[in-house]
């Protein structure tokens, strides 16, 4: 097993906890590290996922009305309304680290999700392809991209 990177950015800027795990895609080579990075937003903000337009997903003059930015990420999914009360994990890997299925990825990182939320004595269960429910509903999702010579794998651990 390779060595993998954490890093652990605590309450970054909404736009930095977006951009780092870009950053880390754009810059990794053939040698660079695979890596995860756990980070939360210190202030609120929406994002849009790459195929969404923006316009059609979110109430655009409510989030202008409260301050809140919107921004889009080169990973797809769905819009989403993002805290402080959420830890983010971004996994950043060589291609060649993961299971070429896309699914068999997302099945490995909300299983991951899933047992941390357990052991805290939280029901949550996978439901393929890439979500987590507690109870029958939805209390994440996840998403997935290739981001310059990187696979990324996306999703957040609630606190509340």
């Amino acid at each position: 097993m390779d060595t993998i990177r954490l890093l652990n950015l605590g309450h970054v800027p909404p736009v930095r906890s977006q951009t780092c795990y870009h950053a880390v895609a754009h810059a990794l080579t053939g040698a660079g590290p695979n890596t995860i990075i756990m980070v939360s937003p210190s202030d609120p903000y929406v994002c849009v996922g790459f195929h969404q337009d923006p316009e059609q997903e979110v109430d655009l003059d409510y989030c202008r009305s409260r301050g809140l930015p919107v921004y889009r990420r080169e990973v797809g999914g769905g819009a989403v309304y993002l805290d402080r009360g959420q830890l983010f994990i971004q996994w950043i890997f060589q291609p060649s680290a993961l299971p070429a299925d896309v699914a068999e990825r997302f099945r490995i990182y909300v299983e991951t999700l899933v047992r941390t939320y357990q052991a805290i004595g939280v029901g949550a269960e996978y439901r393929p392809v890439n979500d987590l429910h507690v109870k029958g509903r939805k209390i994440g999702g996840t998403g997935a991209a290739r981001i310059g010579g990187a696979e990324v794998v996306v999703g957040s651990f609630m606190f509340d």
